[in-house]
Parts: C-alpha cells; sequence; structure tokens
C-alpha cells in the first residue's frame, strides 16, 4: 500500500498532464494543418480546372452504371475526388439523389477507414508496398464496396 502510495505522489499532476497534452496537440495541429489545407487545396484546384477526377471516375463509372446508380457518372468522379481529400466531395454531390450520396458516404467511410487503419499498420511494418499499391488496394475496396452499398440501399429502400 506504502509503495502506491509513493508512486501516486511521483506522478505529475492532472493539471500538469492536461497541460503537456494541450501543448502537443496545438504543436501537432501547426504541423498537420498546412498539409491538409494544401492537399484540399490542390484537390478542389484539379476538380475545378483539370479533368483529373473525371479520368479517375471511369475506373468506377461502368460498374455504378451496370447497378443503375443515378448520377453514375457524377458519383465516380466525386468517389475518385475522395482519394485526394475526403471532405471537399461531399460537395459535388449536393443536389445528387439520396442514393448516390449514400453510396458515396459508404465508399468514403471505406476508404477513411483504410488509410486512417490499414495503411498506418502495413507501413509501420517492413512489408514492402509502394504507394501506387495503396492505391490499387484503394480502388478495389472502393469497387467491393460499391455492390454492397447499392444492395443495403435497395434493401433499407434508400431511394
Amino acid at each position: 500500500m506504502n509503495a502506491g502510495l509513493s508512486r501516486v505522489e511521483e506522478n505529475p499532476t492532472l493539471a500538469h498532464l492536461l497541460l503537456v497534452n494541450i501543448k502537443d496537440g496545438l504543436k501537432m495541429t501547426s504541423v498537420i494543418l498546412p498539409t491538409g489545407v494544401s492537399v484540399g487545396l490542390l484537390s478542389l484546384l484539379l476538380s475545378a480546372y483539370t479533368p483529373v477526377f473525371d479520368w479517375l471516375g471511369m475506373i468506377f463509372y461502368p460498374l455504378l452504371a451496370v447497378l443503375q446508380v443515378p448520377e453514375a457518372m457524377l458519383t465516380a468522379k466525386t468517389m475518385a475526388a475522395a482519394l485526394a481529400e475526403m471532405f471537399f466531395p461531399t460537395g459535388m454531390l449536393g443536389d445528387a439523389p439520396m442514393l448516390s450520396r449514400y453510396i458515396f458516404g459508404v465508399t468514403s467511410v471505406s476508404g477513411v477507414l483504410f488509410f486512417a487503419g490499414s495503411i498506418p499498420c502495413i507501413l509501420a511494418t517492413e512489408i514492402p508496398v509502394k504507394v501506387p499499391h495503396l492505391v490499387l488496394i484503394w480502388i478495389i475496396r472502393v469497387l467491393l464496396s460499391i455492390p454492397l452499398a447499392v444492395l443495403v440501399a435497395h434493401l433499407g429502400q434508400i431511394v
């Protein structure tokens, strides 16, 4: 019991820990924020002034068209844009039918889980995976998510 009490007395106070964590959070934000803003701006410029996301969207368009997703090309373009940045593509589907927005939401969450969960784990290991391979895995993941999202949308009558 005395060993536990002496150990507690050695630890820093809650206020000190909060101050240290807030300070570290602000430092991390100041490092990450410029990168996020620059990627978002580049994505927005590419979307507005080039056909890059139209070309990338052609990967998803045939499957969306076969599954009779309304606004298939717009949905495909938005899915491709989600590779570069996860927030601005939602504005591209503003007035699209609910089914298109739902399918994009499902595939977007799948992509975020992939990039936020799987990729850091893969990169932390010594598995020799290159970025083009990771993009290919992302494309396959989206292609597999599309039919599942359409199926669930029709079962749940999200039309």
